[in-house]
């Protein structure tokens, strides 16, 4: 059942486990000690999204030139709008809530900064500290709109690179700090964390000068406890442009992840079945992907949209996205969320033009009606786990 009709008809999967408590609270003193023999057990669900950055960061791999590429980061600039972020990120919270989330692993849980004028390539240059959007607050902030009570247990910074911008209003300095994040909801005791970056990277040579950017992947790990169960939840992000740096990443984090514990690993693969597949194949030689086993959903495509957002139909064609488990742990049910034409997001916009010229506008049109927009590039998957009783 796709999670979100469970809110449709009025309840949640932990509401009818609170409904089946008090159906049965006159039973019998011996099948209440029965229960308390029982081995502790418990049943997490945990969503992951990629929240997107927005752009397409790889497209700095195409400049031949220092303008060309100031130019590039300007369009990536003239592209953060932060109430846009904000729509976006309650989309992921409404996900959250829907499904009745207690772990939430996200990628691409951005911040961005600027400095105006921009110092880059000068003595002594100083760090751009401007918040113009930081995406993971946002998260945080939907959530708490909602009532729900998560907090961080476990966040990476990976990349943390400053570039230089062109814009239409002069040079300036634009900072991506990029993060993948593990949230709680309130009653998951975080025992532990892990912050790692992988040795893996990508350098991003900046043209006509000496300076590059290493645009890192890593992940988040927190060890958790729920019901008096503990297990290690994680939060991943594989590199996307190049498929043996994926298996090395892969490799890594296969050595590192820990063999003591159940392990929930969560996150953007860049790889998966039905199309590039090594390094999820050599995740999978140690994990299980309930996907296949569980799920109603068809191919389960999590990537990728527009990066405009704006396609009216979805473009969805590669899981690459995943929850997987390891461990004395299993599955009981998965799907995806994000992915449907009724999770789109409506930005109002009073008589503007969002002047893409691209050809991948979802014709809904702007002005007083709004434009509607993907949450994400991708779509989110959700997995309920049991431990064994």
């Amino acid at each position: 059942m796709d999670p979100t009709s469970r809110s449709d008809a009025g309840y949640s999967r932990r509401g009818v486990l609170r409904i089946a408590a008090g159906a049965t609270a006159g039973v019998g003193a011996a099948v209440a000690t029965t229960a308390r023999a029982r081995p502790a057990t418990a049943e997490p669900t945990v969503l992951t999204q990629n929240c997107y950055l927005g752009f397409d960061v790889s497209r700095l791999l195409s400049a031949d030139s220092l303008g060309g590429f100031r130019r590039i980061v300007g369009r990536f600039v003239d592209r953060v709008d932060p109430a846009v972020y904000a729509a976006r990120a309650d989309a992921v919270a409404a996900a959250v809530a829907d499904a009745d989330a207690d772990v939430v692993a996200l990628q691409e849980a951005t911040r961005f900064r600027t400095q105006t004028p921009g110092d880059f390539g000068t003595r002594g240059a100083e760090a751009a500290d401007d918040v113009l959007v930081d995406l993971l607050e946002e998260v945080e902030a939907a959530l708490d709109a909602r009532g729900l009570d998560f907090r961080r247990a476990a966040v990476t910074r990976t990349s943390d690179a400053e570039l230089p911008a062109e814009t239409a209003d002069g040079r300036l300095d634009f900072r991506v700090t990029d993060r993948n994040a593990v949230l709680v909801r309130d009653g998951v005791d975080v025992r532990g964390r892990v912050r790692r970056t992988f040795d893996t990277d990508l350098a991003v040579a900046i043209p006509n000068t000496d300076e590059e950017v290493s645009l890192r992947r890593g992940y988040a790990r927190a060890d958790l406890a729920m019901e008096g169960v503990t297990f290690a939840a994680v939060s991943t992000h594989l590199e996307a442009v190049s498929s043996f740096m994926r298996v090395l990443q892969a490799r890594e984090l296969l050595r590192e992840l820990p063999g003591d514990r159940p392990v929930v690993l969560a996150g953007d693969l860049n790889s998966g079945p039905r199309g590039e597949s090594a390094a999820y194949d050599l995740l999978t030689e140690e994990f299980v992907d309930p996907f296949g086993r569980l799920s109603t959903d068809g191919s389960g495509a999590t990537c990728c949209q527009s990066p405009t957002l704006r396609n009216d139909r979805s473009a969805l064609s590669r899981r690459i996205d995943a929850v997987l488990r390891r461990g004395d742990i299993r599955a009981t049910a998965i799907e995806r969320v994000n992915h449907r034409a009724a999770d789109r997001i409506r930005i109002a916009r009073e008589g503007t033009d969002d002047g893409t010229g691209d050809g991948t506008d979802a014709g809904d049109g702007d002005g007083a009606d709004g434009e509607q927009l993907w949450p994400s590039d991708h779509a989110g998957v959700v997995a309920t786990f049991e431990t064994p009783g």
